[in-house]
């Protein structure tokens, strides 16, 4: 119950994002109107290739533990953006993780302290809304995705730990809401963005990830 409520609140924010955008859009003639001339969505058209490279965040612990497969991250990102502002991707993140200390202390037996050692790879497809904002261009965005999270518990058994049914790596689909703000410069693309990355399954993470982008508009 708690991960589809997760995902509808997902889906909710993306809508009122893109409400939103709209309000913008249409205030732009009124800026022109002012002496300011905003960038034209038409003019921004075209296809984006962009590289990244970030850093991610797990927000909540996983069957008590807390797992960092995000941490540094790198990743490419590359779509079209249509006349109207719809840009249709795709994207691939790999995050290195890193490794966190543990304890258990389960109900029989004696407590004992081991390492678990997790990354990630995201990829998936996007739909986003490109609103021009004078020079730069903020883009709203939706994904759809896969996520496969590595793990290792040293020589500790995973069924010590309440992970004995998860499959190594460990595969789920997650929605990834988020927005980035563009600097198109000629062909060369700059700018700034983050991704909510929205777990389906129960026994990976859910994580923020900051991006810092760099690519080019054909």
């Amino acid at each position: 119950m708690l991960r589809g409520g997760l995902v509808r609140s997902c889906w909710l924010a993306a809508t009122a994002l893109l409400l939103a955008s709209s309000d913008v859009y249409a205030a732009a003639p009124a800026s022109a109107s002012a002496g300011v001339s905003p960038a034209s969505v038409s003019a921004l058209g075209g296809l984006y290739l962009l590289a990244s490279a970030g850093y991610g965040a797990s927000t909540q612990n996983v069957r008590r533990m807390d797992l960092a497969p995000y941490g540094l991250a790198f990743g490419l990102d590359a779509g079209f953006t249509f006349a109207s502002g719809l840009h249709v991707g795709a994207y691939f993140d790999y995050s290195l993780g890193r490794s966190t200390a543990q304890q258990r202390d389960p109900l029989i037996g004696r407590a004992f302290d081991y390492d678990a050692d997790t990354s990630a790879l995201n990829a998936g497809l996007r739909v986003a809304y490109d609103v021009p904002l004078y020079a730069l261009v903020l883009r709203y965005k939706l994904g759809i995705g896969i996520t496969s999270m590595n793990w290792d518990f040293g020589d500790v058994e995973a069924s010590d730990v309440l992970y004995g049914d998860v499959d190594h790596p460990n595969l789920g689909f997650h929605v990834a809401p988020g927005a980035a703000l563009l600097w198109p410069l000629g062909t060369f693309v700059a700018g700034a963005g983050f991704d909510y990355l929205a777990q389906i399954n129960g026994s990976i993470p859910s994580a923020f990830l900051g991006k810092l982008l760099i690519g080019v508009r054909l």
